[in-house]
């Protein structure tokens, strides 16, 4: 049996874009598709939490940071064949495009040391005036790969649809092939 973690913020936890904090049923969440198209020698475990950032302490709800977890987080998996790190829609709020993706090379960096078989970093796609992509593949020393356009809904600019959870799914199977 191989091991994927996919460590991520609410887009991983499958919250519902436009719904204000709903989420998506288990088997339309991005994780759980992956675990289908993957077939039963893998096991895809879902890391999710709304608000997650890559490393940056909230000010306004605790236990967000993403990087004192992600280390036990592996450890409590292992052996991780792949960790799939979805982060930085977040921590825009918080700093510049470069600083988060440096941020999120530190996440890189640990699940590296804790030999981890593979590490695909998902960026979000453009959204509300930002585009990490070009910071990510500056910065990031691993696969890059960029989520699927979050719709506007309900003024809602960061969170998947149903389809982007479908075509995020689809895509990291895509590069585990």
């Amino acid at each position: 049996m191989k091991t994927v973690v996919g460590y991520g913020d609410s887009n991983t936890w499958g919250h519902i874009a436009g719904s204000g904090g709903e989420r998506f049923p288990r088997e339309q969440r991005w994780p759980v598709i992956l675990q289908g198209l993957l077939g039963d020698g893998w096991d895809v475990i879902a890391e999710g939490l709304g608000g997650r950032t890559a490393t940056v302490d909230r000010p306004d709800s605790e236990g967000r940071n993403g990087l004192p977890y992600l280390l036990p987080c592996l450890h409590s998996h292992a052996p991780v064949d792949l960790v799939v790190i979805y982060l930085g829609t977040n921590d825009v709020n918080f700093m510049d495009d470069d600083r988060v993706a440096r941020c999120v090379g530190r996440l890189v960096d640990v699940a590296r040391r804790c030999e981890v078989g593979d590490v695909l970093v998902v960026c979000p796609p453009p959204f509300d005036g930002h585009d990490l992509e070009a910071s990510y593949r500056a910065e990031l020393d691993c696969e890059v790969i960029v989520a699927p356009p979050y719709p506007v809904i309900n003024g809602d600019v960061e969170h998947l649809d149903a389809a982007g959870q479908a075509a995020l799914a689809a895509a990291v199977a895509q590069y585990m092939q």
